[in-house]
């Protein structure tokens, strides 16, 4: 424990250069419990499968070692980090062995069937949910980085390797998108796309 005291004060930054260096356990220990909850809700959020997100939470420490030689000190831990887990993502629903959720598979796993007796909030959570399923990869990557991760722009283009011109475009279009979508799901829901987590 004392070993990994020693490394509380330092920047993610810092923290990657003792594991390039000395390969230190406790320094990756500490990264591990920084960013394990921000990567798990990432993942789920992506995969809509608790225990893809898990494995996926495992699986990128092991990257962060195997491939601690590409990781640049000038650059920002957090963008490298999410950069890996967005291209895990990519790869993942390139494979053939992916299987995507449906958003009623999603519905019944977690709530059962969308009724009217369901808290509003709750309801409207569900619609959001399966409104963001129905984006394309990339703007869902790119709109879940910004208004659930809150990501700046710069970092979201860093992360998925664009342009910050790109970045607006497509947070534009999933913006558009989510809002038609939540509207033909509930006309007289008020929208506000920004505050759902």
């Amino acid at each position: 424990m004392k070993n990994k005291d020693k490394y509380m004060l330092c920047s993610d930054e810092e923290l990657m250069v003792e594991i390039i260096v000395h390969h230190s356990h406790p320094a990756l220990a500490l990264l591990h419990e920084r960013y394990s909850g921000k990567l798990y809700g990432y993942f789920l959020k992506m995969m809509n499968d608790r225990e893809k997100a898990s494995d996926f939470v495992q699986d990128i420490f092991l990257k962060i070692m195997e491939k601690k030689h590409l990781f640049d000190p000038e650059r920002k831990f957090q963008a490298w980090i999410f950069t890996i887990a967005s291209n895990m993502c990519k790869t993942a629903f390139r494979s053939p062995q992916f299987v995507a959720l449906s958003s009623e598979e999603i519905d019944q796993k977690s709530h059962g069937h969308l009724s009217e007796n369901l808290h509003e909030k709750e309801r409207f959570k569900i619609l959001y949910k399966r409104s963001l399923n129905q984006l394309e990869m990339h703007h869902k990557t790119t709109f879940i980085l910004r208004y659930m991760e809150n990501f700046s722009l710069n970092d979201i283009a860093e992360i998925t390797e664009v342009s910050v011109g790109t970045v607006k475009s497509r947070l534009f279009y999933a913006t558009q998108k989510m809002t038609k979508l939540l509207h033909e799901y509930d006309p007289r829901q008020e929208i506000n796309l920004f505050k759902i987590n």
